[in-house]
């Protein structure tokens, strides 16, 4: 598994900020439609989303098809209750930047455009900036697939 340094690198603040988990479907006269997440590209170019973790944390993530796996900061582990001890903390990613140390924890519920994903391996990663969406919660979700400035993933 590898994060390329723009993962690690500070996001700046978007004025919209993420697409909420309930965003609704600009169509709506197909049943397939309502599980339907557009997401708009940010001024940074990247999409961002907010799911609900464990069933009450809301979760800032920024769409990352580069990435394995959920990452996610020192910062939201510890609100959510999950933050590993210190000693877990283990060299296991190659950024490029160096080492990156991360500790895998599981997430017992990810809902997310519609659907609830039952224990999410994720990655609680040193210095990383920003929450991230990656392929083991996208391939669960559906397509996804770009469509100009907006990211569009289909629930199954």
């Amino acid at each position: 598994m590898s994060l390329a340094a723009a993962f690690l690198a500070p996001m700046p603040e978007e004025a919209g900020g993420p697409v909420p988990v309930a965003a609704p479907s600009d169509r709506s006269s197909a049943a397939e439609d309502s599980e339907m997440l557009s997401l708009p590209r940010d001024s940074s170019g990247q999409f961002r989303v907010r799911g609900i973790v464990n069933g009450s944390g809301e979760v800032d993530f920024l769409v990352d098809t580069g990435a394995d796996l959920v990452a996610l900061t020192e910062a939201e582990a510890e609100a959510l209750g999950i933050l590993p001890a210190e000693e877990d903390f283990q060299p296991n990613m190659q950024t490029a930047a160096g080492v990156g140390y991360g500790a895998t924890v599981s997430l017992a519920e990810l809902e997310l455009a519609g659907q609830r994903l039952q224990n999410v391996d994720a990655v609680v990663m040193k210095g990383l900036a920003t929450n991230l969406l990656g392929q083991s919660v996208l391939r669960q979700l559906g397509s996804v697939e770009l469509k100009g400035d907006k990211m569009v993933i289909r629930g199954k």
